[in-house]
């Protein structure tokens, strides 16, 4: 019962560690998607959150896990309860054993989690996003005015409907003029213009009568298959490592420290060169 009792006190803690840690790197990562998610139906945007979400705690929970099970067996050791276990002749690490032993279920999920969620299935539903916010843009772009989102500029001086008047659509080195355009489904098909292209150092200026730009040339939304390939592999060694982690943190509360401050400091500083060595695996892989 105590060691069930020790092992909820490590998952509780890595829990909320990790979530702290998915909320600060979410909201980091949001202040560039804000105004995507915002102007998007929820129905479209809360799948993408709840994936975003489970991901992320997914990922930081073996961190988490090295957190939580050094500031676990630490305070057992400075409030003296762990020298009460100690006098009915269990020693720290058999006890610490006991609790990894009731880990076996969670390191085993972690394992099956690392095949089943991946960070370019997020980048994905990203980009998807992305698409239809592109699309719901320029079904309500407003008249004469200009507007710019991503590489994207867009004029249009008026519009009924699906219908624009006097238009002016700017891509990276590419500029579209045309008296007139209309939008159809995922495509804008411009009327009566002329298209500048740049190649190399050189510009060409083409007339047309008529000009279609899929919108789905914007944002490549294809699940790329070598980097799902990268981010398994990746998940599976960072699944992997859980129980170390976990016993490195176990070890890391055995040493003798001043005060809780000292420990702190050392396992932050261990945790940032553990997801340092994760960056540079995941640029190897």
């Amino acid at each position: 019962m105590l060691w069930s009792f020790l092992a909820w006190k490590v998952f509780k803690l890595s829990i909320l560690v990790s979530f702290a840690f998915s909320l600060a790197f979410m909201l980091f990562q949001f202040l560039r998607i804000d105004k995507m998610i915002l102007s998007l139906p929820l129905s479209e945007t809360l799948p993408f959150l709840v994936l975003w979400i489970s991901y992320s705690l997914f990922y930081f929970m073996p961190t988490s896990m090295l957190i939580s099970s050094s500031v676990i067996f630490f305070e057992l050791k400075e409030s003296k309860r762990l020298h009460i276990i100690e006098s009915f002749g269990v020693s720290a690490y058999r006890a610490y054993s006991k609790v990894l032993v009731r880990f076996i279920p969670v390191f085993v999920s972690f394992l099956v989690a690392s095949f089943m969620l991946c960070e370019e299935d997020i980048s994905f539903v990203r980009r998807y996003l992305t698409y239809k916010y592109y699309v719901s843009v320029f079904y309500s772009m407003p008249e004469k005015t200009f507007s710019t989102f991503g590489d994207v500029t867009f004029y249009v001086d008026k519009r009924k409907d699906n219908y624009l008047s006097d238009v002016f659509f700017k891509k990276d080195d590419s500029l579209v003029m045309a008296k007139d355009a209309k939008l159809s489904d995922n495509s804008i098909i411009f009327i009566n213009g002329s298209v500048l292209v740049k190649e190399g150092d050189k510009f060409y200026l083409t007339a047309f009568s008529k000009y279609t730009i899929n919108l789905e040339k914007f944002v490549n939304v294809e699940r790329k298959k070598d980097n799902v390939r990268r981010d398994r592999i990746l998940n599976f060694i960072n699944a992997s490592l859980s129980p170390m982690l976990m016993t490195l943190g176990f070890l890391i509360s055995r040493i003798r420290l001043d005060s809780p401050t000292k420990l702190y400091y050392l396992v932050g500083i261990v945790s940032i060169l553990y997801q340092f060595f994760l960056v540079i695996l995941k640029s190897a892989l």
